[in-house]
């Protein structure tokens, strides 16, 4: 089959294409940054890590689509979730750095590692966002001068610069300080979407999963805050 270049500049291919890059870069950052935590050479470590990091990731993503086909229930709403792939990796890179204090390795570098790789997936998402003309605010963000925010470009600035100040933490030396930074900064980006589309998380265990990914986000923050701390 020939895909021509129209289909490619179609926005449902864009989009697509988009949400394919924010799972490959994110996974690539991941498995480049936390390479080290295993003791393998670095890119054999690294394309592991990154594997287990895109398994967790893409599939807590389709987790509806999972769902409806287990439950053979067509209706069922199917869209690719945020909310599970956060959820899935968050808990998964949780569960990894509690195995990794166990065994006295480097866990705050693979809790680093997942909070910028967190941050680098939700920038291609978001501009699938734009493309998709989905999430936006439903009220108003006002600006200086009495201008209108556009919420995703709002959300893509600040996920930047939370990635750039974790980022820079890591490259100081200081893992503990990236995974905190990383970690609460992609929090607080997301609660104010939710703020700002009127979707505040209420029920962690509600049917359409609003709101699913904070709470294991928190479990890794407390674990991060407190590990550093102790240290």
């Amino acid at each position: 089959m020939i895909i021509s270049v129209a289909t490619l500049s179609s926005t449902p291919s864009r989009v697509f294409l988009l949400r394919v890059a924010s799972a490959i870069a994110s996974a690539a950052a991941f498995g480049l940054l936390a390479a080290p935590v295993l003791s393998l050479p670095h890119l054999p470590a690294a394309f592991v890590l990154a594997f287990c990091f895109g398994f967790f990731f893409v599939g807590g993503t389709g987790y509806r689509i999972l769902l409806a086909v287990a439950l053979r229930d067509a209706a069922r709403h199917t869209a690719a979730s945020w909310t599970g792939a956060t959820a899935a990796s968050s808990l998964a890179a949780l569960a990894a750095a509690i195995v990794l204090a166990t065994l006295g390795r480097d866990d705050m570098l693979l809790l680093a590692a997942y909070a910028l790789a967190i941050n680098v997936a939700y920038l291609p998402v978001k501009l699938a966002c734009l493309g998709a003309g989905c999430c936006v605010a439903g009220r108003p963000l006002a600006a200086p001068g009495g201008r209108r925010l556009d919420l995703r470009w709002l959300e893509i600035g600040l996920t930047l610069a939370a990635l750039l100040v974790a980022f820079a933490s890591l490259a100081g030396g200081a893992p503990s300080a990236a995974a905190i930074l990383g970690l609460f900064g992609h929090m607080a980006v997301r609660l104010l979407s939710r703020w700002a589309r009127r979707r505040m998380p209420h029920r962690v265990f509600s049917a359409n999963g609003t709101g699913q990914e904070f709470a294991p986000l928190t479990l890794a923050l407390v674990f991060t805050v407190g590990i550093a701390g102790c240290g």
